[in-house]
């Protein structure tokens, strides 16, 4: 009476043909007929060692992919740059300074 292979050793098998399939190259079918292999319990074992592979604890990463973050808060001077204008309507125009007045003069000339 012949014995029975084990869940080891069948995983153990699945685990070398799914190596090998990808050291081929070949797709899983053109595999699996190449090396005389049940297509369908290919994919069954495929889907199951991914699965565990997803599952095992050795593939989460060592550190923690968060890294520290500073938040700073403006300070005054940074609020008071420029002057800002507040137009009839509900128009605000912000950050008006000397570099740019020629452009906020010419924006007003054109809303009258």
């Amino acid at each position: 009476m012949s014995k029975l292979p084990t869940t080891d050793s069948r995983k153990q098998f699945w685990q070398e043909q799914i190596k090998a399939w990808k050291a081929s190259g070949k797709s899983q079918k053109a595999f699996c007929k190449a090396n005389d292999l049940n297509y369908p319990r290919f994919g069954y074992w495929l889907r199951k060692l991914r699965k565990a592979d997803s599952l095992s604890t050795d593939k989460l990463p060592s550190e923690s992919a968060f890294v520290p973050v500073t938040l700073k808060t403006p300070s005054d001077s940074a609020n008071a740059s420029g002057l800002h204008l507040v137009l009839p309507g509900g128009l605000v125009i912000r950050g008006i300074n000397g570099d740019n007045l020629p452009l906020v003069k010419q924006l007003l000339g054109m809303m009258r």
